[in-house]
């Protein structure tokens, strides 16, 4: 009797594991198994942000994290400096944070002196913010960046000048997420770079963005593309999902700064330094980050 009672219960637990594994795994776990699994047949694909961290930082960290996908962050040294408990977090959280220059300028309206400055002062806050590149990235705001630019970028380190394969125009507070999810999908292609924005320096947007990503992350995956990261090169390679840490997803604390649109001046020269405004609030961060 007692043997049979042995057999009985060893039966349930191999009949019940299974369903105790599926119901342990959740969608990251998914995420996490897809992306190490033979489903990556139409290639590998890196998401990248620029212009960070703005209010809807937190919540871009959240997506990611739960959908294990990581990311190239491209932020802002004015940004920084306002709010540096997200660098540090980033990378830890296994992101990759390089730089996109301290006020957003174009590159090619500067001097070689202040081209120099724009990158040296972002990498000297990310630094004091607790980041060590692990290669010196950098992509130039507006993607501008002319023969001299990228020359002199280079005397100082900087030789990954890293462009975007799929804009989404995002920056325009009108695009809807349908709308950017549909240039997502529109321009995948093996190796491609995804730029997107989770609030912009120069303009309200971001709330679209933010709203469309959890899509984006489902509908790249079931096009059978899986989420890389960049190399040193700024080129695609593939990446063995997101461990995040379990360090808490740090919020806004401080204002975040915003500039009005330097690409056009309308003829006048940029300024060195270029004079922020602030916003307080911002009408369109999340209800929970005002």
């Amino acid at each position: 009797m007692r043997r049979i009672q042995r057999e009985i219960a060893v039966l349930a637990a191999v009949v019940c594991l299974p369903f105790a594994a599926v119901a342990a795994a959740t969608p990251a776990q998914a995420a996490t198994a897809s992306d190490r699994s033979s489903s990556c047949r139409s290639g590998w694909v890196a998401l990248t942000f620029d212009d960070g961290p703005s209010f809807y930082r937190p919540r871009t960290l959240q997506i990611l994290r739960s959908t294990r996908v990581p990311a190239a962050f491209f932020d802002v040294g004015m940004r920084v400096a306002a709010n540096p408990q997200f660098a540090a977090f980033e990378a830890r959280d296994g992101h990759l944070v390089l730089n996109h220059t301290y006020y957003h300028p174009n590159l090619n309206k500067l001097t070689p002196a202040a081209v120099r400055k724009e990158v040296l002062d972002t990498e000297a806050v990310l630094r004091a913010a607790g980041v060590r590149m692990s290669f010196k990235g950098v992509r130039p705001p507006f993607l501008a960046a002319n023969a001299k630019v990228r020359a002199e970028m280079a005397e100082i380190g900087y030789r990954a000048v890293i462009g975007a394969d799929v804009i989404t125009n995002d920056s325009n507070a009108a695009t809807t997420p349908a709308k950017i999810r549909s240039a997502v999908f529109q321009g995948l292609a093996p190796g491609a770079v995804v730029l997107l924005h989770d609030g912009n320096i120069d303009t309200p947007a971001g709330a679209s963005a933010v709203t469309a990503l959890p899509s984006i992350v489902r509908g790249i995956h079931a096009r059978g593309y899986c989420f890389g990261t960049l190399d040193r090169n700024g080129k695609v390679v593939t990446a063995d999902g997101l461990t995040p840490s379990t360090s808490r997803i740090p919020q806004i604390i401080n204002p975040v700064p915003y500039l009005p649109l330097i690409e056009e001046l309308r003829g006048k020269p940029p300024q060195d330094p270029p004079q922020p405004y602030v916003i307080v609030r911002s009408p369109h961060a999340p209800a929970g980050d005002r």
